[in-house]
């Protein structure tokens, strides 16, 4: 095997990253505005969906892509371009749309599509993850939606679009994990890539509280499992900094499984648990990386990958970096960069990589530079300061090998030495 190697510019020469740390995450090839309906139909629900697309970039475009859940299974689509029908091709969550006419630079166009879809086995609510195409940026003479199953913010970089949903479910209400009514059935939200949709009956239980500058909203949820929600948010707000949003949706359904999406924390029946209670603790944190945007989602995901599984760690009382290293040096047979696409990585070398190797090296760099008695401060330290300069914003490979640079006060042949990059 040919391993080959870059050196990124030291963190004296490389200081090109905005002050605060991170890039903007503003679109940059795209502006859109959506307008929505949602409406009730028997058992499965009716999309209508209108898109006004313009084209920000230099290239004309031939097609538009999107992330659209593989998951939903939807039915019936039907799409139109400015009025003409237009072919779509789907491959897991990559949506495309064929234009007979090209998009000109600062042109615009309208997409509609109007489709259908079951929500799923749910309870009394109805947590719905993305259920509307989520339009890719164009960057670079290239729209980033790439083809897999895994969740947008590991395989797409999202154009930032207003949206007007309006909806028709007798007998509910909606809630969004961002936005504002303005109406009994209209919900606005602004600048906004993805949000989450929560569907609940009028009368349902709804518990509302602050946590800092937090509002979370807590649907259906038991008044005791909503303390321990929020002693845990107090927890990792000291852990990582604030939570990065105005507020947070906690949702508690007897048959749903546990995940998180845009804002929203969705849960099975009973916390108590300290198994339930643990796996809590690595969704929500979830919550607080998820609001950071990866320059290209192919090969910067160790970033988020390693510092959500460090949170975890210091949640948990830490590690001996020590052993893990030691454990690493004994184990690992040869080294490949952090970086590399992830199709260049087979199953076992992605997770050992990306993950293991690098989050073994950053403890390693921390325990060495810490030098006040208190040792359970530098991994806490370490995670606020990184979530000062890049919760919320954009951040590539180059930009936290900088930061790492800068933090530790090494230069990049020093970096190397524990973390390979590309």
């Amino acid at each position: 095997m040919i391993i080959s190697f870059m050196l990124i510019p030291s963190c004296e020469d490389q200081m090109s990253f905005l002050p605060g740390g991170g890039t903007s995450a503003d679109n940059q090839g795209v502006t859109s505005t959506y307008d929505m309906k949602l409406e009730q139909k028997d058992d499965y629900y009716r999309a209508t969906v209108s898109i006004d697309v313009r084209n920000d970039s230099n290239d004309s475009w031939n097609e538009l892509l999107f992330y659209f859940e593989h998951y939903l299974q939807p039915f019936d689509i039907k799409v139109t371009v400015n009025g003409d029908e237009a072919e779509t091709r789907q491959v897991q969550s990559r949506f495309a749309i064929d234009l007979d006419d090209y998009i000109r630079p600062n042109d615009r166009a309208v997409v509609e599509l109007s489709y259908q879809f079951y929500p799923g086995e749910t309870g009394s609510v109805q947590a719905i993850r993305p259920w509307y195409p989520l339009l890719g940026n164009y960057v670079q003479g290239e729209w980033q939606v790439f083809e897999s199953n895994d969740t947008y913010n590991m395989m797409a970089r999202l154009v930032k679009s207003d949206y007007t949903l309006t909806y028709d479910l007798p007998g509910k209400q909606v809630i969004t994990s961002s936005g504002e009514k303005v109406d009994e059935s209209t919900i606005e939200i602004e600048d906004t890539d993805v949000f989450s949709t929560i569907v609940m009956p009028e009368e349902i239980n709804e518990i509302e509280t602050t946590v800092g500058d937090t509002n979370v909203l807590s649907v259906n949820v038991q008044p005791s499992d909503v303390e321990i929600a929020l002693e845990k948010i107090e927890q990792l707000e000291a852990i990582i900094g604030p939570y990065p949003g105005d507020q947070l949706i906690f949702v508690e359904d007897e048959l749903q499984t546990m995940f998180n999406s845009p804002g929203t924390f969705v849960h099975r029946t009973n916390m108590q648990g300290s198994g339930e209670s643990g796996w809590m603790v690595y969704e929500l944190i979830q919550l607080w990386y998820d609001s950071i945007h990866l320059e290209d989602p192919q090969t910067d995901l160790w970033i988020k990958n390693v510092l959500a599984a460090m949170t975890l760690e210091t949640f948990n009382g830490g590690v001996n970096a020590e052993a893990l290293r030691s454990q690493m040096d004994e184990e690992v047979e040869y080294v490949l960069p952090v970086n590399l696409h992830r199709e260049d990585y087979n199953n076992d070398e992605i997770h050992l990589f990306t993950q293991v190797l690098p989050r073994a090296a950053l403890w390693e760099l921390i325990e060495e530079n810490w030098q006040d008695e208190n040792e359970q401060d530098a991994p806490k330290q370490f995670l606020s300061e990184f979530s000062n300069e890049f919760m919320g914003k954009q951040i590539s490979t180059e930009e936290m090998a900088e930061f790492l640079c800068e933090y530790f006060a090494i230069t990049e042949e020093e970096l190397h030495n524990y973390i390979v990059i590309e």
